[in-house]
């Protein structure tokens, strides 16, 4: 199973969703990077790129995002997690 397979996999197999938990401003490019296999680095330094060369498009592409995806479910680690402040290896 090549790189584009597991890419295409997780593509079907989740759904998009915001991550507020990994994510730094309102979770969107966390919970695209989770919906693609991604590093969230790398989303958020295209995100920057975004910004930088198309700044209008990428902002509005961004907060439409962020009113329309969903919040990520939370799961039974996520609750320990925030309960006990263990949350440190789960981030990306």
């Amino acid at each position: 199973m090549n790189r584009f397979d597991r890419y295409a996999q997780n593509i079907r197999s989740s759904k998009l969703y915001k991550n507020s938990v990994n994510g730094m401003v309102c979770g969107v490019c966390a919970g695209l990077s989770d919906w693609l296999g991604l590093k969230s680095w790398a989303v958020r330094l295209v995100a920057i790129l975004g910004l930088i060369f198309l700044t209008g498009p990428t902002l509005i592409a961004y907060f439409v995002a962020a009113l329309v995806l969903s919040n990520r479910p939370v799961a039974r680690y996520d609750r320990y997690a925030r309960a006990f402040g263990y949350d440190e290896p789960y981030r990306r």
